[in-house]
Order: structure tokens, then C-alpha cells, then sequence
């Protein structure tokens, strides 16, 4: 209940600027992130053409897919999204599998892993990001109460996971014997460093210079001082938000972490305003986007069937006709 209170304050606060928020700037800026967007749709399509050679994998099919998981994990805790993801992309490709299109999702992410590292170094090294006693007294509002009380409840439980995913994969493993070769076929992109450098890393460099200019003019919307590694700041507490994803779109804690990490450069209320708007800006139009784009392609759902035709494609004649 606390958290929700905290998460109503900072709504409050966007409220009574909202009358001031630069809507030429907020334009720009969601129009760079629906840029990335794109971008990365793209990129994972051709990881799925390596990993699909021979097959047709469309371009419009793939990033109608990639968009509705991203609608759907704008309003779904623990990226929910990712399974109409993959649902739909399965469905566009034929001959393809589950098993592949989900390994195709880690190369996908590679690049971002590498990236998130290096902006996260980067701001721990410059004492932006707060740790130890100071991270679970920042977020404590935020519902983290729990894993900072009960360390070794979590650790426990994690282990468990694991031992369980271990297990389940290993049965898998045995009953299934192409699982690992479907595996292999979602990073058959990996195997071919120059193709995977070309066609996905340079897509997903260019889409986080996208983000990084986006947060700039989100931050030039609401009126704090923006710099460009204002901007990287931004992204790191995104990025720290979504690493336990309870929340959709990492609401609550990532309030928190860029209250901290703001502060002396803007008021807590400004800062707030900020955060919740981008947060309802880029919210509302993943939804919209992703929503429009799972209607469309669920027009056609496999349980809606068709009429009964004969080998020639002609409609069946009925006994007597």
C-alpha cells in the first residue's frame, strides 16, 4: 500500500506540470523510440532468417510480433509479452518452433547485455547508483522491503529455480531429441560474427543512440536540465527498474532510482513530473502501437475455420447438386 501512496505522489506531481510539459519535444521523442523499436524489430527478424534459411520470414509479420509483445509488456508484469512475441512470430513462420523462435530472443538481447554493462559500470564508477544499505533505504517504498528482509528466503527460492529449470531442461534433453538442435538453429546467427555485426549489432546500435536522444528530449519535456548523459542516466534507471520486473514497465522502483540519481541536478518534484510522464507517454503508445498490431495479425486466428474445399480449391458440392 505504501508504494502505491509513493507512486500517487509521483503522479501528483506530473499532474501539476503537465500544463507545462513541451509537447514538441515529447513528440520527437517518441518518435525516436518508436525508431528503435523498428530498428530492433528488424534486427530480430534476420536472426530469425539464419535461423530459418529456406523459409519465408516477412518483414511486416515479424515487426506486427515484436510491437505486441512490447504492447503487452507495457501493461503485463515479468514481460508477459514475450509469449504473444513468440506466439505470433511462430505463427508467421511456417515449419518454424517454439524451442527456436524462443533461443532466437537471447541472441536478440546480446548486444543490450553488453550495453546495459557498460552504461552500468559506467555509472556506478561516477557514484550514480546507489548500493548496499543506501539502494534498500531508497527503494523501500517500493515494495523491495521484502527481498532486503528476507535475503536468505530469496536465495533459497532462486536455487530452487534453478534446480528446477535445470531439471525440467534436462528431462527435456531426454524426451525430446531435437531440443538442442532447435536451440542451436535460434543462434545460428552467432556463428557468423560479420552477419551478426552487420545485421543485427549495427540495427541495435544505432536504435540505443535512438533511445539515448529520446530521453533527452523526454527530459527537455519536462523541463529537466538535459544533458546527454542525463540521458544515459535515465537509461541506466530503466535498465535497474526492469532487472526484477514485477511491476509493468518497472513502475515504482524506477521513480525511486531516478529521484537518487538526480539529485542536486533537478527538484525531486520536477524529477518525479518526468519519470511518470515518460513513463505514460511511452506506456500509453506501446499500447496503442502493440494492441492495434495483435488485432491485426489475430484477425485470421487458427481457430477460425474456413470452408471445406476440394483438392482443386473449389468449394465441395453438396450431395445432389
Amino acid at each position: 500500500m505504501h508504494s502505491l501512496q509513493s507512486f500517487w505522489d509521483a503522479f501528483s506531481a506530473f499532474s501539476e506540470h503537465i500544463a507545462d510539459v513541451g509537447l514538441g519535444a515529447l513528440a520527437i521523442a517518441l518518435a525516436l523510440h518508436m525508431g528503435n523499436l523498428i530498428l530492433r524489430s528488424l534486427a530480430w527478424r534476420n536472426i530469425l532468417v539464419a535461423a530459418h534459411p529456406g523459409c519465408e520470414v516477412r518483414r511486416r509479420s515479424v515487426t506486427g510480433a515484436y510491437l505486441s509483445g512490447v504492447g503487452l509488456n507495457a501493461v503485463l508484469p515479468a514481460r508477459g509479452g514475450d509469449v504473444m512475441k513468440v506466439y505470433l512470430a511462430h505463427r508467421s513462420i511456417r515449419g518454424s518452433s517454439y524451442t527456436t523462435i524462443v533461443s532466437t530472443l537471447l541472441a536478440e538481447t546480446l548486444f543490450d547485455a553488453v550495453i546495459g554493462t557498460i552504461l552500468l559500470i559506467w555509472a556506478v564508477s561516477e557514484g550514480l547508483v546507489p548500493f548496499g544499505g543506501q539502494l534498500t533505504s531508497r527503494l523501500n517504498a517500493f515494495e523491495w522491503t521484502f527481498f532486503a528482509d528476507h535475503a536468505k528466503v530469496l536465495i533459497l527460492l532462486l536455487a530452487v529455480l534453478l534446480i528446477s529449470i535445470g531439471v525440467f531442461l534436462g528431462w527435456i534433453e531426454h524426451h525430446v531429441n531435437r531440443f538442442w538442435d532447435r536451440v542451436k538453429h535460434g543462434l545460428e546467427i552467432l556463428t557468423e560474427p560479420k552477419r551478426f555485426l552487420r545485421e543485427v549489432v549495427l540495427l541495435q546500435a544505432i536504435g540505443w543512440v535512438l533511445r539515448a536522444f529520446a530521453m533527452y528530449f523526454f527530459l527537455k519535456a519536462f523541463h529537466v536540465p538535459a544533458g546527454l548523459d542525463d540521458a544515459a542516466l535515465a537509461l541506466v534507471a530503466g535498465s535497474l527498474s526492469t532487472l526484477l520486473p514485477f511491476t509493468p514497465g518497472g513502475v515504482g522502483p524506477q521513480q525511486a532510482l531516478l529521484v537518487y540519481m538526480f539529485n542536486g541536478v533537478a527538484s525531486r518534484s520536477a524529477v518525479l513530473s518526468f519519470s511518470v510522464g515518460t513513463q505514460v507517454a511511452v506506456t500509453v503508445s506501446n499500447a496503442v502501437v502493440g494492441f492495434t498490431c495483435m488485432a491485426v495479425m489475430l484477425k485470421r486466428a487458427p481457430w477460425r475455420t474456413g470452408v471445406p474445399t476440394g483438392t482443386d480449391g473449389a468449394a465441395v458440392a453438396k450431395p445432389g447438386a
